[in-house]
């Protein structure tokens, strides 16, 4: 289904094309979608290791109790940092890349 057929008016369409055009460059970039099949891919493995860990853990390792909520726990943040990456707005972010102060080396140096 097009969204011509949905039945809105020509002046509702011309205010939804460029949101579509920018939901569609954030979701399907280049950037997202490796960004989504790294995450994935780190979701996957964090699953399957807290699984073997709970395999690890029923068979009398008392260690990978904590291995098992551990993995779980890393895949979670994955999560959530691949949500904000997804959704940070990329004139934000190059304002607030542009109030960061550059340091000069010394400065840098200061700081350790």
């Amino acid at each position: 289904m097009s969204i011509e057929s949905t039945g809105h008016s020509p002046a509702v369409l011309a205010r939804a094309r460029p949101r579509l055009a920018a939901a569609r460059q954030r979701w399907f970039s280049r950037r997202a979608v490796l960004l989504h099949l790294e995450i994935a891919l780190f979701v996957v493995g964090c699953l399957a290791a807290g699984w073997w860990q709970a395999t690890r853990a029923l068979g009398g390792n008392t260690l990978s109790w904590a291995y098992t909520v551990e993995w779980p726990a890393f895949a979670l943040i994955a999560i959530a940092a691949w949500w904000h990456l997804i959704h940070e707005d990329p004139e934000v972010r190059a304002a607030r890349k542009k109030r960061t102060p550059q340091l000069e080396d010394a400065e840098r140096k200061a700081e350790w």
